[in-house]
């Protein structure tokens, strides 16, 4: 419309003279007018989009170098697993000791995504930070992490499972392990999400081991990752605010992260990992006792796939590692851990009610194995046998792009197991998508 206006003004005004004295216009000239128009207007809507990309990457930039308080939610969970499992932390049974308190392995697991870190600097890959950046804030999220933790152990005097020392609260292993995990998202999580989701795993990998070594209750792995956490974001935060834009690589927006962001509005599907906790049913009734089960740490992942922009099948694996006592005795039993294994098919609908959100839903079914274990007071024993069971269940998640390259979010799930015992249980879970 724009421009047949633009021709009628230039070609037929002024009208002063007689229409049939108008001579018929060269059409070789309006097809060169009609480029210039076209031309101009691509230009404008070229120079409107890089304002777009400068918006977008300032804005990027601001909330990069802002507070981040995605540890906020470990904290909670830790709070509230003290508060919750008290009584089950404080009874007096006694896990076997695996190891030293330390156990260096463990720290090995957990300083590997640090390692990652520097190993990728060393090879000259670009990072968020320029080196002397990197130092400060790195030395701080460590220093900060380990004063935080040393501090609460030696102020709180929370017993181990195993006994060993009064050290339980908060787990240090697990700080550093997160800590290391959040440097290596922050400085080289926008190359791709497996650098992410790789620290982070390693990170969960590190709980897992220290609730296997018997050293740590749920509440002390929960406050130990929060303290990780959020350690290494007021240390990237406070060196913001040191070195301003210096030394820092600016966010730029990316062809991949416009597809990404269409694709994960139409047909999500993808890989996802799951770390979190699972609670419910907590008692085991044997003959003169009950052996009862603290809240346990649960990892797994999920593949989805979308057979339409809201309809998708699923697959759905768990592991959780559940601390488990013998109540009701005069005697002092062993402790013990039940290992339970889910493996689920399922249907999910989910609706993308914003650009770069989705709430869904879900519906599973399939099988629950439990790994046993046996208690002793040194005289009598009971055991919890092996079982595998049908279980049902169902569930929401919400997923929120990222833009580093991945999809964060949590789920909540209910399962129901056709088992004597541990029927009803929970799953609540922190979330992160790769998309196929």
């Amino acid at each position: 419309m724009s421009r047949l206006l633009f021709l009628f003004i230039c070609l037929f005004v002024p009208l002063s003279g007689a229409i049939a004295q108008i001579e018929p216009t060269d059409s070789a000239f309006v097809m060169e007018v009609d480029s210039i128009i076209a031309e101009y207007e691509r230009q404008e809507k070229e120079k409107k989009v890089e304002e777009v990309i400068q918006s977008y990457n300032a804005t990027r930039l601001k909330k990069e170098m802002s507070f981040s308080s995605d540890g906020a939610l470990h904290f909670v969970r830790g709070l509230l697993l003290s508060w919750t499992d008290h009584d089950f932390i404080t009874h007096p049974a006694h896990f076997q000791p695996k190891g030293d308190a330390c156990n260096w392995t463990d720290y090995g697991v957990a300083g590997v995504p640090l390692l990652a870190n520097w190993a990728l600097k060393a090879a000259g890959v670009k990072s968020r930070s320029k080196t002397e950046r990197m130092l400060t804030a790195n030395a701080m999220a460590l220093g900060i992490s380990f004063g935080t933790t040393e501090l609460l152990k030696h102020t709180i005097h929370e017993g181990r499972p195993d006994q060993s020392n009064l050290q339980s609260f908060p787990s240090g292993h697990t700080s550093f392990a997160f800590a290391s995990a959040t440097i290596l998202s922050r400085e080289y999580g926008y190359i791709s999400p497996w650098i992410t989701l790789g620290g982070f795993t390693t990170a969960a990998g590190t709980e897992l081991l220290r609730i296997h070594h018997n050293k740590h209750w749920m509440n002390d792995l929960y406050m130990g990752a929060g303290i990780g956490v959020m350690s290494t974001n007021l240390a990237y935060f406070l060196t913001d605010k040191i070195f301003g834009e210096k030394g820092i690589n600016k966010p730029e927006l990316r062809k991949r992260d416009v597809i990404r962001l269409m694709k994960f509005n139409d047909k999500p599907s993808g890989l996802t990992f799951i770390m979190g906790t699972e609670i419910g049913d907590r008692t085991i009734h044997v003959p003169d006792a009950r052996i009862k089960t603290g809240a346990a740490v649960s990892a797994g992942a999920d593949v989805s796939w979308f057979v339409t922009s809201k309809v998708a099948v699923e697959l759905l694996t768990r592991v959780a590692d559940v601390q488990a006592k013998v109540y009701d005795t005069k005697n002092v039993f062993t402790g013990g851990h039940l290992n339970l294994y889910h493996f689920n098919l399922g249907s999910k609908f989910s609706y993308p009610f914003t650009l770069g959100q989705r709430l869904s839903t879900r519906a599973f079914a399939g099988v629950r194995m439990v790994e046993g274990d046996t208690f002793t007071d040194g005289t009598k024993t009971y055991t919890i046998s092996d079982e595998t069971k049908f279980e049902l269940g169902m569930g929401v998640t919400y997923e929120c792009l990222d833009s580093h390259n991945y999809a964060w979010g949590f789920t909540c799930d209910y399962y129901h197991t056709f088992s004597s015992y541990m029927k009803n249980r929970y799953s609540i879970s922190s979330s992160w998508k790769i998309l196929f």
